[in-house]
């Protein structure tokens, strides 16, 4: 049999979808005609139907080089290097078939997903919308916009904007400290709401920064569009990299912030806000909020243990299962009902004018019961001194419909009895960055 029938019948098996037979008649081909392109180009498309990736990649990298005018040849060798796990190499040649051809969505496609995979969500973020420009019917590509979009910017945002009573609580305050003439720094642009009260409340100027690059951008456009582009400077920095001169033309005379997590700590408020003292803050910088602190309460009831503690079910014991989850968890209390065992304590405060912890603080307080019954958990909210006479805190008693914090519940091994008039002791301990509470014994 010639060559040129030889090829045919590998066309042949490949049309027919019997990959492994055409791999094996391109083979005899490729070795009589090693030079040719689109027999090592056949020879790839055939290996990777088989998953044969390693191969195919090789068969589309020869292809590549004895023609470099193939069309997708750098899509298809992504994909190979993506099938293999070599994701960095994966996304260059994405990004290569994505110049070549900036109007196909499956390279952006593909592309977004290395970039994800990597830990580059912004760069995967744009080419996601990209392409959910280029195809609005790709359900594929909404779908990992959407996951991107989870990913950097949380669900939380919203409802945090939507919180009535924190944002009446900032406005008091900021009304209360700001003066006119005062420069404000503030840590956490987010949507700018902040920074735009505080320029309203009479700031000179409100220097705002912001970590994260899409973030800084929104609330550049949204503080133009509300008329305060002058008086209000979004930088897309971290804190810690501001300086005297560069971003700010002197120490500020006022810190506003709102880096404060569902437990108080997991946004690096207490970092961030001694180095902004002692670098980029006037002596007698005000600040808002001035205190914070983390309070709780024992907690039971039925609806509780069902979300966060197994036993029987169907007639089955499956109680070991709950030692595979975690001790801590957040929730909505609205949608879950509990009974409050004790009285509110409060584990830790933090005074941002005062003293700042520097290290792992640990206490064990003997905790009151109020009220008789099963203790699933401690509930945890967070409590704010914004300025004299301006308080705030998540209670999950709260009827407040929006908000950007979560109720904690910290939980034991088991749910156990407690009697009205005994006590409980609860372990406290925070890294300065995480807080966690546990049962002793």
């Amino acid at each position: 049999m010639n060559i040129e029938q030889t090829f045919k019948n590998a066309a042949a098996l490949q049309e027919a979808g019997r990959w492994a037979e055409a791999e094996a008649q391109y083979l005899l081909v490729a070795k009589q005609l090693p030079n040719a392109a689109a027999v090592h180009w056949n020879l790839a498309v055939v290996r990777k139907q088989q998953g044969k990736w390693a191969p195919a990649l090789e068969s589309y990298r020869k292809a590549a080089k004895l023609d470099p005018t193939t069309r997708g040849a750098d899509f298809s060798i992504g994909l190979c290097l993506q099938a293999l796990g070599r994701m960095e190499e994966a996304a260059a040649a994405f990004t290569r078939a994505a110049q070549v051809e900036p109007d196909d969505p499956v390279a952006r496609y593909n592309l977004s997903a290395a970039l994800r995979e990597l830990g580059r969500g912004r760069e995967a973020l744009a080419h996601s919308r990209a392409v959910t420009e280029l195809a609005p019917d790709f359900d594929e590509g909404w779908l990992q916009l959407d996951k991107l979009r989870a990913t950097l910017l949380p669900h939380w945002h919203l409802p945090m904007m939507n919180d009535a009573p924190r944002n009446a609580a900032y406005q008091a305050a900021i009304e209360a400290v700001v003066k006119p003439g005062d420069l404000v720094l503030e840590i956490g642009t987010g949507s700018g709401l902040l920074a735009m009260m505080a320029a309203r409340a009479g700031a000179r100027h409100v220097v705002t920064c912001e970590g994260d690059p899409m973030i800084a951008e929104t609330a550049r456009r949204i503080i133009a569009a509300n008329g305060y582009a002058d008086r209000v400077t979004v930088l897309n920095k971290f804190s810690t990299d501001l300086d005297i001169g560069p971003d700010l033309p002197e120490r500020a005379d006022v810190l506003l912030s709102e880096i404060l997590s569902s437990d108080l700590l997991s946004e690096r408020v207490i970092p961030a806000v001694a180095d902004a003292r002692a670098r980029l803050l006037k002596p007698d910088a005000r600040l808002i909020p001035e205190q914070a602190g983390v309070r709780a309460a024992l907690a039971g009831g039925e609806h509780l243990e069902k979300n966060f503690f197994v036993g029987e079910v169907c007639g089955f014991d499956l109680s070991p299962f709950t030692a595979l989850s975690p001790r801590m968890g957040r929730f909505d209390w609205k949608n879950v009902a509990f009974d409050v065992l004790s009285p509110t304590f409060e584990p830790f405060r933090v005074d941002f004018t005062g003293s700042l912890p520097t290290g792992p603080e640990r206490t064990t307080l003997t905790v009151p019961v109020t009220r008789t019954g099963r203790c699933a958990g401690a509930l945890q909210w967070i409590w704010l001194k914004l300025a004299d006479g301006v308080e705030f805190e998540n209670r999950p008693d709260d009827p407040n419909p929006a908000s950007g914090w979560q109720v904690g519940v910290y939980l034991p091994d088991a749910p156990f009895e407690v009697q009205e008039g005994a006590t409980v002791e609860v372990r406290a301990f925070h890294d300065l960055h995480n807080v966690r509470l546990g049962f002793r014994g």
